[in-house]
């Protein structure tokens, strides 16, 4: 008996490959056994959106192989995940037309590194209608800070993620 895997946005079949670590949630992202909203895939990387959006458009760019840290990946993998980087932030200046932007990237635990397998927020920030406040919760814990609660709700369901992933999928170049 055949089973019909989900297609990626780029077509490859997702979940036919184990993740090549123990339990990491972007290693199961990858593997396709957990739903994300998929904003790009290349063959060394994946952009997807962030289910905390503290601000619209938030996603994050991961190398395809696992690499917990900066200091994990090779040199040819953060020069193709800096490259999906500017792909997206381009796009989603396009998009949301913010203020500004953040690209925020923290190597382990006590840096506030929430997944052990290397990634870059991309943010978009905008001056009013933030929901950032001081910045994400357990970072503002980590600093000794009370996390300010945000003013709308920024968890976001995986239906919303697939509808921001196309918001910016839709003004990415090329």
């Amino acid at each position: 008996m055949s089973i019909d895997l989900p297609k990626s946005p780029r077509g490859a079949r997702l979940g036919d490959r184990p993740a090549p670590c123990g339990y990491c949630y972007f290693c199961e992202v990858i593997a396709g056994r957990e739903e994300k909203g998929i904003v790009e895939e290349t063959d060394a990387t994946l952009t997807l959106v962030n289910w905390n959006q503290f601000e619209l458009g938030q996603v994050y760019v991961i190398p395809r192989r696992h690499a917990a840290t900066l200091f994990d990946l090779t040199d040819e993998e953060a020069a193709a995940v800096m490259r999906a980087i500017r792909r997206v932030a381009e796009a989603q200046m396009r998009a949301y037309d913010p203020d500004g932007l953040n690209l925020i990237q923290n190597n382990g635990v006590s840096a506030g590194q929430s997944v052990p397998h290397f990634h870059v927020h991309v943010v978009p920030r905008r001056k009013a209608d933030s929901n950032w406040g001081n910045g994400p919760p357990h970072i503002a814990e980590i600093e000794g800070k009370q996390p300010l609660e945000p003013a709308r709700p920024y968890r976001i369901t995986t239906q919303r993620e697939h509808e921001i992933a196309a918001q910016i999928r839709q003004r990415m170049g090329g």
